[in-house]
């Protein structure tokens, strides 16, 4: 069974380098186009979903809907898969948060992500790793052998990272190793019960 996990479409907090976390942002122009652009490169491929899965924010829906084709009734929305929340970090950009006193330990989410604490509401590494090993052994794992070929996962840049984490096994150290683009495809294979990482961040646009 092939698993394919794909992060969202650009939004204008990517361009200006927001922390999005569960802000309700849409796809902007650009992102509606990376959408479309991967969907006809994936269709190239002969690829066809026969399962659509996607965090509940506006703009991995939408990105799942272009994607797939799928009308909104046939997309599941799994708060498993939700973005992080940032708490009071969330809307900031790199250089406001340095200036900001209260929010400067909040680096290290990416300079030391192994150090990182998580204050004021928002969510811990080990909370989403934790949820996203849930939907892999709870959800998808149940899928194989029920006819399903092709899966589709619509998520976020933190989640998509820990999805793929419960795979590779990396240390929390090494979270950000993976560069991982807006709507870039990474292939999960499922065989036997077993994941195992095909590819990442292949680019079709």
């Amino acid at each position: 069974m092939n698993v394919f996990v794909i992060r969202h479409g650009e939004t204008d907090w990517n361009k200006e380098w927001r922390l999005q976390g569960r802000t309700q942002i849409r796809l902007n122009e650009r992102g509606r186009e990376q959408a479309r652009e991967t969907a006809a490169g994936l269709k190239k491929q002969g690829i066809v979903f026969d399962r659509v899965y996607s965090s509940p924010l506006l703009r991995a829906v939408e990105t799942a809907e272009i994607l797939s084709g799928f009308t909104l009734e046939n997309i599941a929305t799994d708060e498993r898969i939700i973005e992080l929340c940032f708490g009071k970090a969330e809307g900031t950009t790199p250089d406001e948060r340095k200036e900001n006193p209260l929010l400067q330990g909040f680096n290290n989410f990416f300079d030391a992500p192994e150090k990182y604490v998580a204050k004021d509401g928002a969510e811990s590494i080990e909370s989403v790793l934790a949820r996203t090993k849930d939907f892999w052994e709870n959800e998808i794992k149940k899928l194989e052998g029920q006819g399903v070929e092709n899966v589709l996962i619509s998520t976020h840049g933190g989640t998509l990272q820990a999805l793929l984490m419960n795979v590779d096994g990396r240390e929390i150290s090494h979270y950000w190793d993976v560069k991982i683009p807006n709507c870039t495809v990474n292939l999960v294979k499922l065989k036997s019960g077993i994941l195992r990482l095909e590819y990442t961040a292949k680019v079709f646009y």
